[in-house]
């Protein structure tokens, strides 16, 4: 008899906790990441160094607790920049936040976009694409954003 009460207690558990896990996300819909700018810093020896500007947009009724992140930023499908921060970003509840990191570029990445360049000069535009995975605090788990888009080059700053 016991064995079956063990088996009903945690069966009773999982769904209390798959129950509570659960809540408020029935209506959750996926922040938006939008590369805001992509600004060159000085370099450090070698290695080229950018300040890349995400805007998080949270179109829920909950705030979003950010407490790290990592991103991928191809250009002309060459990854051209990736990183990782652990800095927290608070977004409220039907708000934005921006974020601003520091990134290295990749060196491969770098020749391989270069000749690519080479071979196939642009008319103004280069197509990029974002991914991003975002880790929440709590039980949420981390939710992943890929955003395309094309970088204006004739754009004036």
């Amino acid at each position: 008899m016991t064995v079956s009460r063990l088996i009903l207690a945690l069966l009773f558990c999982t769904l209390v906790f798959s129950g509570c896990a659960s809540v408020g996300m029935l209506d959750f819909d996926e922040p938006e990441v939008e590369l805001l700018a992509l600004e060159p810093l000085p370099s450090q020896g070698l290695e080229a160094r950018f300040l890349v500007k995400l805007r998080v947009i949270n179109p829920n009724s909950i705030p979003l607790d950010i407490n790290g992140m990592s991103y991928e930023v191809f250009i002309r499908d060459s990854k051209v920049l990736s990183g990782v921060s652990n800095e927290g970003l608070k977004v409220g509840a039907y708000s934005e936040s921006v974020a601003e990191l520091e990134v290295a570029a990749g060196m491969f990445g770098s020749l391989a976009l270069i000749r690519d360049l080479m071979s196939k000069p642009t008319d103004g535009g280069l197509p990029y694409k974002l991914n991003a995975k975002l880790s929440r605090s709590g039980l949420g788990g981390a939710i992943r954003v890929t955003r395309e888009g094309t970088i204006d080059l004739n754009a004036r700053p």
